[in-house]
């Protein structure tokens, strides 16, 4: 998809859509307090039970310890699932690494356990007494550091070929009629979660 010319005469290009103050349908069920959310809908499932992901506070290493004792006792807590007690989570197609992290950790927040109770907030809270012991291990962390390393990554069957290719950057900015020349940095690269 291209965007080198006007779409045509549309409510975006007409300003009557973006940065008005138009009313919302839900607007006044919302700011009441009074929407109907997905969440609290109990007639579907009315057994539902809930979970919270425990993520890896370090972005390489191993589990020391995994200690889920206290998130087991609490309140409302139906199972702690952890990689030990869930068994063996094969890697596949739209998964490139094990589900549950665990000795390995492969990046930060990467789950390493699941915590499942009869409402969320006893799942959140349970979460909260998990308590993990890591051995930190060496990464790379700086994307700018990295880029001279970087490899191209594999095609597969979702995304199709990757597009790779690197045109004249510095050529091209030498030409444009307007140049906007600013460093913006990102202080963290989202993961798998």
């Amino acid at each position: 998809m291209k965007f080198q010319t006007p779409a045509g005469h549309n409510p975006i290009d007409r300003m009557s859509v973006v940065g008005q103050p138009l009313d919302r349908i839900d607007g006044p069920l919302k700011t009441t307090g009074t929407a109907p959310y997905a969440y609290e809908q109990h007639d579907a499932a009315p057994d539902a039970a809930y979970g919270h992901v425990v993520g890896a506070g370090i972005a390489k290493g191993r589990i020391r310890r995994l200690d889920i004792k206290a998130a087991e006792r609490a309140p409302g807590v139906l199972a702690v699932i952890t990689a030990d007690t869930a068994g063996p989570l094969e890697v596949g197609p739209h998964n490139t690494v094990p589900l549950l992290g665990g000795p390995e950790i492969r990046h930060y927040h990467q789950a390493v356990a699941l915590v499942v109770a009869e409402s969320f907030e006893a799942a959140r809270a349970a979460a909260g007494r998990v308590r993990i012991e890591y051995e930190a291990h060496a990464g790379a962390y700086d994307l700018e550091a990295a880029r001279t390393t970087a490899t191209a990554p594999e095609a597969n069957a979702q995304m199709g070929e990757p597009d790779t290719q690197v045109g004249d950057f510095l050529g091209a900015f030498a030409d444009a009629p307007v140049r906007l020349d600013e460093t913006y940095t990102t202080p963290d690269q989202s993961h798998m979660m």
